[in-house]
């Protein structure tokens, strides 16, 4: 499924015309669609890993540009592998609130859309590694496939007609339907990845929609 493709099958299923759904309209239905789903399932083909090293005295630690969701922060201390525990920011300041005083991290937290906040304040410059998700290209007018829309169409276009329905008060029992048919694409989804896992050719993960398990008869 394209853009255009996608565009016209949510005007026809809502039976509402480009006058109310226009195309910036869709587009920011898209976008929090394709949200929800990053939030609902770990894709593996968009896992990433960067590496980085803390300054020392510098409490903060700068995201990659196209992190949607972190996973892990871990240093390296010596031959030691220390992965950081995540806290919320008022833990942080309580915990260490003299960011000039140095010491091994052991903690971290989001300081800001593009910052990570370190504490103990880094006491050398520790090499890190940081697992996270990576936010995707949108689908769009220029970019008019994903592998989101070639991998996983029906999750997307069961997603975009949540947002579409909700926008327009539609039906309680039509966002009731879309909303079990999105989960159902969702399902089939993980036990996709989860068959490649199996083959080797992808490893960890967390799917946070549990997935059906028929019980042998």
């Amino acid at each position: 499924m394209n853009y255009s493709e996608l565009l016209t099958n949510v005007r026809n299923y809502t039976e509402v015309d480009n006058n109310v759904f226009s195309d910036a309209v869709i587009n920011s239905f898209i976008t929090f669609a394709e949200n929800r789903i990053l939030r609902d399932i770990d894709l593996d083909v968009f896992k990433r890993e960067a590496t980085a090293n803390m300054s020392t005295g510098n409490r903060f630690l700068a995201m990659p540009t196209d992190i949607l969701t972190h996973r892990y922060i871990m240093i390296t201390s010596g031959s030691e592998q220390i992965f950081l525990e995540f806290r919320d920011p008022s833990f942080m300041k309580e915990y260490w609130p003299n960011p000039t005083s140095l010491n091994v991290p052991k903690y971290y937290s989001v300081f800001d859309a593009d910052t990570f906040y370190i504490a103990p304040t880094p006491n050398a410059a520790y090499v890190t590694q940081l697992g996270y998700i990576a936010r995707p290209e949108q689908l769009s007018s220029t970019n008019t496939t994903t592998w989101m829309s070639t991998n996983a169409p029906e999750a997307l276009f069961y997603a975009v007609l949540l947002q579409a329905y909700s926008y327009t008060k539609g039906p309680p029992d039509m966002i009731q339907y879309f909303e079990k048919s999105y989960i159902q694409a969702i399902q089939g989804l993980g036990t996709e990845q989860q068959g490649r896992r199996r083959r080797d050719e992808y490893e960890d993960g967390t799917l946070r929609i549990p997935l059906k398990s028929e019980s042998p008869s």
